[in-house]
């Protein structure tokens, strides 16, 4: 597979979710919501955050992203997704399982609850020269002495 999948880092769980930090959320891309319908389809949607950063070059990596991952892995369908998450350290996210695919210029984090009548996954797509400004600006922020009035 040409894609490396990993279990999330801890510090990343607040950016499975769309109500993540301002900071963070600003270097999200989109996401995209996944569904195997009956257990073999598969059926998505794309929720846009930054029009700026939905690029050519990002749609293109996506779509390699998650075709590699539908032919063999992760995203096959619903039965190979609840193995693949049975058999595979990945972050818990209360009831869901978290995953990370990182390539040269993104971050795709995955949240895959494979069980029929809800969305199998999402994935949230961050551009990671945007997720380093903004995780500099949190510490810049973090370090700097509060001022009294």
């Amino acid at each position: 597979m040409k894609y490396q999948i990993k279990c999330a880092e801890p510090e990343q769980q607040s950016m499975f979710y769309s109500d993540c930090e301002p900071a963070l959320r600003n270097a999200c891309v989109g996401h995209v919501r996944m569904d195997f319908g009956s257990g073999n389809e598969f059926y998505s949607s794309w929720w846009e955050n930054r029009s700026d950063l939905n690029n050519e070059p990002f749609r293109s990596e996506l779509d390699e992203v998650v075709n590699e991952l539908r032919k063999d892995g992760l995203l096959k369908n619903r039965s190979g997704m609840q193995k693949y998450c049975s058999y595979h350290q990945s972050l818990n996210l209360n009831e869901s399982y978290g995953f990370s695919v990182e390539t040269d210029d993104h971050l795709f984090l995955f949240r895959c609850r494979p069980e029929q009548g809800n969305y199998d996954c999402y994935c949230y797509c961050y551009d990671k020269r945007e997720l380093t400004l903004a995780q500099s600006q949190e510490q810049d922020e973090s370090q700097s002495p509060e001022m009294s009035l």
